[in-house]
């Protein structure tokens, strides 16, 4: 049986995969084989070194955690002055806003009500509608939401 060739490709028949010809600049150049695994083929997995003088004695092991956490943070300030630097930060934050005037808020205020009761009076002239023409197809008649 003859190889199949196609455009600048070819198959390797072991792998299964491409084998691909870019163009070179140099004449020394190898065509490129695009790798994959073959089925079954599993990664290796990465073993880790492991000290073994800590499993053996876990006292020792709790002892250098502990030693190893007062290196990290030999000068961290208690839990209440850490609150309180950040409630500073907090209102000087705060300060730095520029706040809105009264008149301001009234005004957009108003807008957000016009603009849910214009909102409202919509979706409500439609579901009455809408309900409306369903009872008329339903049971013969008009259906009037206020008058029962």
């Amino acid at each position: 049986m003859a190889k199949k060739s196609f455009d600048k490709t070819e198959v390797d028949s072991e792998l299964q995969t491409p084998v691909v010809d870019e163009p070179a600049k140099d004449k020394s150049s190898k065509p490129f084989k695009a790798k994959s695994k073959l089925n079954g083929e599993l990664e290796k997995p990465v073993v880790s070194s492991v000290d073994d003088s800590s499993a053996a004695n876990p006292a020792s092991d709790k002892k250098a955690k502990k030693a190893k956490t007062a290196q990290k943070n030999p000068d961290k300030p208690n839990i209440f002055k850490r609150m309180g630097k950040g409630i500073k930060g907090i209102v000087s934050e705060l300060k730095k806003v520029t706040w809105p005037k009264g008149k301001d808020v009234a005004k957009s205020t108003a807008v957000v009500l016009v603009v849910v009761i214009a909102f409202f009076i919509v979706l409500f002239g439609i579901d009455y509608v809408l309900t409306g023409l369903f009872n008329l197809v339903v049971k013969g008649q008009w259906a009037f939401i206020f008058i029962s």
